[in-house]
């Protein structure tokens, strides 16, 4: 039985608790490294940068959560300049395939939380000059975009210009953390397909942060790309999740037809409560053994855990532009 596996996250907050905790991204005791990375196959994975909080769950003022946003990407840029031999920044397709050409790992960068660009369109550009590919409307709080899951906010119009303005840019839009109602505004106007980077099934753990069975399917239909979470409340409303509890959500997933649709999000750094047996990103290989010894399909597991992630990367992101 292999011992190794490909990974491919879509989603991990460990820039900012590199930037707020003053450690570093090539060995640390957060749940992601480089060198409990390297422990896998091979691992590409989007760093989430949310800044728009304070511990206590919080709306942060405007201009601190700025502040903090600007100080972790250029603490992050420089810690991805120190580790240059072991990663490479991903902002088009070609990025994605000198990585992999030269055993690198991929780093993405997305956003967690618009409120740091004032969710303002025109401000885009500049996100997209930062290297940024990806983007959320909200985090859990309403803002001038959209109304985040557990109300019943919708889309604004200032939010439908922001994702038209996105996906002009090349910007893929992430619905994890949006209203339902917000959801299917999003749907009606949407140009591209989209993502939902950490969310999990609600018919499997009702809880507003899951994705029901109709969403998944439209995101599905759209061409776009689920990434299953970690973080133990959407896994299991009761007692303490474990690996069985992954398998229930990837399983009712891949029954509704994600075969090439469902990755992984897994919200390290981001959640302080995974399954049992999970440490951090190097236990993604023990996640893929013991899946293999439950008798899921080796093709099926490389799909999930790496595949179609690369599949849609390449089918989405951007090419280089000439002269660029």
């Amino acid at each position: 039985m292999r011992e190794q596996f490909p990974v491919f996250d879509l989603h991990c907050d460990t820039a900012v608790e590199l930037s707020l905790q003053g450690k570093q991204l090539a060995a640390n005791d957060l749940h992601v490294d480089l060198d409990r990375a390297g422990r896998l196959l091979t691992h590409h994975q989007f760093y989430a940068f949310c800044c728009v909080y304070d511990k206590g769950g919080l709306p942060l003022p405007r201009p601190l959560a700025r502040s903090r946003f600007y100080a972790a990407v250029s603490e992050f840029y420089s810690q991805l300049s120190a580790n240059a031999e072991r990663v490479r920044l991903c902002r088009n397709v070609e990025d994605l395939i000198d990585a992999a050409k030269g055993s690198r790992q991929g780093v993405f960068l997305s956003l967690e939380g618009p409120e740091v660009i004032d969710c303002d369109p025109g401000r885009l550009e500049e996100l997209k000059e930062l290297g940024f590919l990806m983007t959320t409307l909200t985090w859990n709080h309403p803002n001038e975009l959209a109304g985040p899951h557990g109300t019943d906010l919708g889309l604004t119009a200032q939010g439908k210009a922001f994702v038209r303005r996105a996906q002009e840019l090349g910007i893929l839009i992430d619905v994890s953390h949006l209203s339902e109602r917000a959801f299917w505004d999003l749907i009606d106007v949407t140009g591209a397909p989209i993502v939902a980077s950490h969310s999990n099934s609600r018919a499997v753990c009702d809880h507003s942060r899951n994705l029901t069975d109709r969403q998944f399917k439209v995101i599905c239909n759209l061409g776009g790309l689920v990434g299953l979470n970690l973080y133990a409340p959407f896994l299991k409303q009761e007692g303490r999740a474990d690996f069985s509890d992954f398998k229930r959500h990837m399983d009712h997933f891949l029954e509704l037809g994600g075969q090439h649709h469902l990755a992984l999000g897994g919200d390290l750094d981001g959640c302080d409560a995974l399954p049992t047996g999970f440490r951090g990103v190097e236990s993604w290989n023990d996640l893929g053994r013991w899946l293999l010894q439950q008798g899921v399909e080796e093709l099926t597991v490389n799909n999930v855990f790496n595949n179609n992630a690369v599949r849609f990367a390449l089918q989405h992101l951007q090419r280089k532009r000439v002269g660029g």
